[in-house]
């Protein structure tokens, strides 16, 4: 774990993008809930998700402390939101520790590889080594094609909560509307914190197309080449 007393011990580091960038880390919201606030940050949309950017302040074991990028810090800093998310994107990893491991593990402690070993109905969580603001793993470099591949599936991605996000493997057998019913029934439960719910869409990772987007726009995607398909 990195520990960062640097910028704590002058705020005005915070205003010296050069003090900070090493410290960037990304986290990712609601951009329909968000939608104020977004206006005075600077932030990457993907689908109905924000990455929005934050510098840590100070980490020790139990918790850690950190303040949000906005746009009067971006003014002073001279630099646009590619710049930030690029170097968010080098810095994330090494803040924000990503674990990748079976939702057995998690629940029960399982071990992690016995439970990777039944990829097909397997249920993959992706969060921090905190287990706190991991949802945005899924966006670090590699990711979702390392698991991808690792699994040798295309992936549907639950976005669970802001904390953490849920892998499952694509196949023939999978109803992804039975994930998504999941999806909407967690999230209107008391299951999820209202301030960490993160989405009522479910997204997809198609592992040889590299792209990352909502089911439903992956469904119409391979309905319509299907469709072009049988027109040749």
């Amino acid at each position: 774990m990195i520990h960062n007393d640097k910028v704590l011990e002058d705020v005005n580091a915070l205003l010296d993008y050069d003090a900070i960038k090493d410290f960037l880390f990304m986290n990712v919201i609601n951009a329909q809930t968000y939608q104020q606030e977004l206006q005075t940050m600077p932030h990457t949309i993907v689908g109905n998700l924000a990455i929005v950017y934050r510098v840590m302040i100070k980490t020790t074991d139990e918790n850690f402390c950190s303040a949000k990028i906005t746009n009067q810090m971006m003014d002073q800093y001279g630099i646009d939101v590619s710049k930030l998310h690029n170097d968010a994107l080098i810095s994330s990893p090494r803040i924000m520790k990503p674990e990748i491991l079976p939702l057995e593990t998690l629940a029960i402690g399982t071990p992690k590889e016995t439970a990777l070993q039944d990829t097909e109905r397997n249920l993959v969580v992706l969060t921090n080594e905190h287990k706190t603001d991991g949802a945005s793993t899924m966006f670090y470099a590699g990711v979702l094609n390392d698991l991808a591949t690792k699994l040798n599936h295309s992936l549907y991605i639950i976005p669970s909560s802001t904390d953490e996000c849920i892998a499952v493997c694509d196949s023939s057998h999978l109803d992804y509307k039975h994930l998504e019913n999941m999806l909407h029934e967690v999230n209107d439960s008391s299951l999820v914190d209202p301030d960490k719910k993160l989405s009522d869409h479910l997204y997809h990772y198609d592992k040889d197309e590299h792209i990352f987007e909502k089911a439903e726009d992956y469904q119409k995607r391979i309905l319509k080449q299907k469709y072009s398909q049988l027109l040749h």
